[in-house]
């Protein structure tokens, strides 16, 4: 939205007033360009959906030059949208971009052009087009997960590392004040001591579980095979469902169906994961779980389950005890599956909040009803009022970094590109927030406890879920060589 794209003016004056932040350290990258001013020339690969979102978060302020999308009537329409949304804010029409269905043709043709790219495709994906953005040198934002296997998670972040360009990975909550209040509050001592932390989601809104295949012609204008990328080629094909399962965005697979399924997407866990377990990563020092537990409904070797229910066991961090972090998602016939609503909580607050977070302290409760922790409260209100006392008096002290664009890490990873820094969710954060994420899916696909060892990146105890760590092959062509 409009309102959520700064101006050039205030853009640059929130930029002044990091001096001294994470976000002010100069930038190498820029090859003597002077970065005040500077409008890059930016790539958006998956134009349609997510990717239109993203493109609206820095048209206003860059310039995109290239949009690419496997279906040319979404990818049309996104190149439309973007338009009407410069006139929308009084802007003129931009310079239309070229339009590919094939990001490596796009690559191949106008790389010496392209400062960066956004990618907003199908979970499985993202490492593929990323990878080739690397191999052009190219500062890359990727939308979460990350990738959808913990192999291409860190193979991803080891190659940006190696090509030393600026990363992002989508997840707007760590852009946002209200999940430093969060970690500040609790470092503070506002809810005692943490001892607990519960999560959730309504998600899946699309359909998983056991679900068949019934093949259909490809639809005109969306290309099946560009769309499979390196995954096994098979013939196109819509969900199998009775009417009183199906999704009211119908039954195809593409361009909303696909979160579902193990091969192209990471199911309820890996779709909402990276937004609503970041502000726990973040608290908890980015430590990483030796233990998941599980328990789901019945699944597939294709797609995830209906429900989760998980435990990560979290060892200990420079600041936190080891602690238990709940995951539960989707309804359980017909009742969200949700923790236990705490007594010191509403019940009108608590029946609205059909994804949050809980950390649960000796004397208190951080809560938020949504994803990002955008809006998070304390409860009960006499300390959630005690909080707000000192953040108004300056006796609360900020300890964590702001960012620029809060909102928008789009935005945030444009600037930091032009005028230096690091952004919030950059892949030295994120890869490890994908990784604490998917590792809940190791557990699911196992239908047991595992046992994590990270530094030989293997689960110890149940030796069929390392199958699921890295994918099984790739078609040729795919991979940069």
């Amino acid at each position: 939205m409009a309102s959520s794209i700064y101006s050039r003016r205030r853009f640059l004056r929130s930029t002044a007033a990091l001096t001294g932040s994470a976000f002010a350290v100069p930038n190498l990258l820029l090859r003597g360009q002077d970065g005040a001013g500077k409008r890059l020339n930016l790539a958006q690969i998956g134009a349609g959906g997510k990717g239109q979102s993203d493109t609206s978060y820095v048209t206003l302020e860059h310039n995109i030059v290239a949009m690419v999308d496997v279906d040319q009537d979404r990818l049309e329409k996104a190149a439309k949208a973007r338009e009407k949304y410069h006139l929308n804010a009084n802007q003129p029409a931009p310079p239309a971009p070229k339009l590919y269905n094939d990001y490596r043709k796009m690559l191949d043709e106008m790389g010496k052009d392209i400062d960066g790219v956004m990618i907003a495709t199908p979970d499985h994906s993202h490492f593929l087009a990323a990878m080739w953005c690397l191999k052009h040198g190219k500062h890359i934002c990727v939308q979460k997960p990350l990738c959808n296997t913990i192999w291409e998670v860190r193979e991803l972040h080891k190659a940006a590392k190696e090509a030393k360009v600026i990363t992002q990975m989508g997840n707007q909550g760590r852009t946002m004040e209200g999940q430093r209040m969060a970690k500040e509050w609790i470092e503070q001592g506002r809810i005692g001591k943490l001892q607990e932390i519960k999560l959730w989601t309504n998600r899946p809104i699309w359909p998983q579980g056991i679900i068949g295949k019934k093949p259909v012609p490809v639809p005109a204008g969306f290309d099946w095979d560009l769309w499979l990328a390196s995954t096994p080629l098979e013939p196109h094909f819509d969900l199998d469902l009775p009417p009183e399962k199906q999704s009211k965005r119908g039954t195809s697979v593409h361009p909303f169906a696909w979160r579902g399924w193990w091969q192209w997407g990471s199911g309820a866990l890996g779709d909402m994961g990276c937004h609503i377990m970041d502000a726990t990563f973040n608290i908890l020092g980015q430590v990483i779980p030796t233990k998941i537990e599980v328990e789901s409904s019945e699944i597939s070797d294709l797609c995830a389950p209906q429900w989760t229910s998980l435990k990560y066991h979290m060892p200990a961090s420079a600041k936190q005890d080891a602690m238990i972090v709940s995951w539960n998602d989707g309804s359980k016939d017909g009742v969200p599956n949700k923790p236990a609503k705490p007594d010191m909580i509403k019940q009108d607050t608590w029946d609205k909040a059909t994804s949050g977070m809980m950390f649960i302290g000796s004397e208190g409760i951080v809560f938020e009803g949504d994803a990002y922790c955008e809006h998070p409260r304390i409860f009960p209100e006499e300390r959630f009022t005690e909080a707000r006392k000192a953040m108004g008096d300056g006796t609360h002290k900020k300890t964590e970094p702001r960012s620029p664009t809060p909102g928008n890490p789009q935005l945030e990873w444009a600037h930091c590109i032009v005028n230096g820094g690091t952004p919030g969710s950059n892949f030295d954060y994120s890869a490890a927030l994908t990784e604490f994420v998917l590792l809940g899916n190791l557990a699911i696909r196992s239908q047991q406890a595992i046992s994590w060892d990270k530094e030989a990146m293997k689960v110890t105890n149940v030796e069929a879920a390392n199958q699921f760590i890295k994918r099984a092959s790739y078609r040729p062509g795919w991979l940069p060589v």
